[in-house]
C-alpha cells in the first residue's frame, strides 16, 4: 500500500457499495481513499479539509460519503465522489470517535475529550440528543443492534489510579442504564 505523510490513527472499511475502498485518517490532517483492488492500492482521493489532525473516519452507509473528526473541534461530512465537504459540525472538544446510528442513517454519534457525547442530524446540522456525565475522554462509541441503546468508553487518569469506564445509554431518554467502572493501579 503507499503512504501517508504521516501517521495513520485509525483505517475504515464497511461491507458497502464502495467496499473496493478503504479510507484512513491522519496525523496529517488528511483523510485518505485508497483503491484496494488496483495494482500498488493506490490513493485515488486525499481530503485535506480538516485544519489539525484527523482522529476517526467512518463511511456512510450508503458508501458515498465519509465522517470525519479530529483535533479541529469537528466532525466533517464529505462527498467521496465529487471530493466537496457538505457538512461541519463543530464542537467545543477535540472529537475523538464518530458513529452512524444503525437504522437511521441520517443520525451519528460524536465523542470527544471532554466526555461530550452528541447525537447529531445530518439534515439540519444540529445536536439531537447530548449525554452528560462526569466523563473523561470518549475512547470509543458502539450503537446496540437495535439502535436503542450506546454504549460509550472513556478514560480518567488520576495521580495513582486509572479509571475507564463503560456506561450503556438509552439514547432516546439521555440517562445512563448501567455505569461500570474498571479501576486499576498504575506502577
Amino acid at each position: 500500500m503507499g503512504t501517508q505523510d504521516q501517521l495513520i490513527l485509525c483505517i475504515g472499511q464497511e461491507v458497502i457499495p464502495s467496499a473496493h475502498l478503504l479510507a484512513s485518517a491522519g496525523m496529517d490532517q488528511t483523510v485518505c481513499i485508497w483503491s484496494v483492488w488496483s495494482k500498488g492500492n493506490k490513493k485515488v482521493r486525499v481530503f485535506t479539509h480538516h485544519t489539525a489532525a484527523v482522529k476517526d473516519v467512518k463511511w456512510s452507509h450508503n458508501g458515498l460519503s465519509v465522517l470525519s473528526c479530529g483535533y479541529d473541534c469537528s466532525s466533517r461530512l464529505t462527498d467521496v465522489e465529487k471530493g466537496v465537504e457538505t457538512q461541519i459540525f463543530k464542537e467545543d472538544q477535540v472529537v475523538g470517535v464518530v458513529k452512524f446510528h444503525p437504522y437511521n442513517f441520517n443520525l451519528f454519534m460524536s465523542g470527544g475529550s471532554r466526555g461530550g457525547l452528541k447525537l447529531w442530524d445530518v439534515r439540519t446540522g444540529k445536536v439531537v440528543h447530548q449525554y452528560k456525565k462526569n466523563l473523561g475522554p470518549i475512547l470509543d462509541v458502539e450503537f446496540t443492534v437495535d439502535g436503542k441503546q450506546l454504549i460509550s468508553s472513556s478514560d480518567v487518569s488520576g495521580s495513582n489510579i486509572s479509571e475507564n469506564s463503560i456506561i450503556i445509554w438509552d439514547i432516546s431518554r439521555e440517562i445512563p442504564l448501567s455505569n461500570q467502572a474498571f479501576l486499576s493501579g498504575l506502577q
